[in-house]
């Protein structure tokens, strides 16, 4: 049994997020947010795919070439699984989540990294996900992007979750059942 299918357990990881991002940096804010909608995604992508654990192990995890961020995007936009647009905003997320990550301050004011400097904010506000809401507060908008990400992608992973394996090629004699 999946993690998704235990409503309760779903409830109480989401309420802990929500906490954890709610009183938090925006750094804290941002590494979380960008880690959660990461998940969300890679669980998407594999959930279209046949469980093998080592085939997955090589792809997915430590420098295998599914293991960024940035390759799982472009994969589940291959697969048809989002739009150019979402896609577009996971890479906002992705690039702001590597700067948080691997700066210590703003690198053109040598200020704290937040989300009122300029270039993160117009990411942050430019997501396309949330532009229907218009926020004029970055972190609120950043927020709300993961937050409607991971529950589309949570959506697209039950849809996978229950088409995987049903159709594929076989040796005749070989490999049916």
């Amino acid at each position: 049994m999946k993690f998704r299918d235990r409503p309760e357990e779903a409830q109480q990881r989401l309420e802990t997020l929500v906490e954890e991002m709610g009183g938090e940096s925006d750094r804290a804010v941002v590494i979380v947010g960008a880690a959660w909608v990461e998940e969300a995604l890679g669980d998407s992508v594999t959930s279209f795919l046949e469980a093998h654990a080592d085939a997955h192990k090589r792809l997915f995890s430590g420098a295998g070439p599914l293991a960024s961020f940035s390759a799982k995007i472009d994969l589940a936009r291959l697969l048809g699984l989002m739009t150019d647009s979402i896609r577009s905003d996971l890479h906002k997320i992705r690039e702001i989540r590597n700067e948080f990550a691997h700066s210590i301050a703003n690198k053109q004011d040598h200020t704290k990294l937040s989300f009122t400097a300029s270039h993160v904010r117009d990411k942050c506000l430019a997501l396309n996900c949330v532009a229907q809401e218009a926020h004029t507060d970055p972190r609120v908008a950043f927020t709300r992007a993961c937050a409607t990400l991971n529950a589309d992608f949570d959506l697209i992973t039950l849809i996978g979750d229950k088409i995987a394996g049903q159709h594929k090629v076989v040796a005749a004699g070989i490999d049916a059942a």
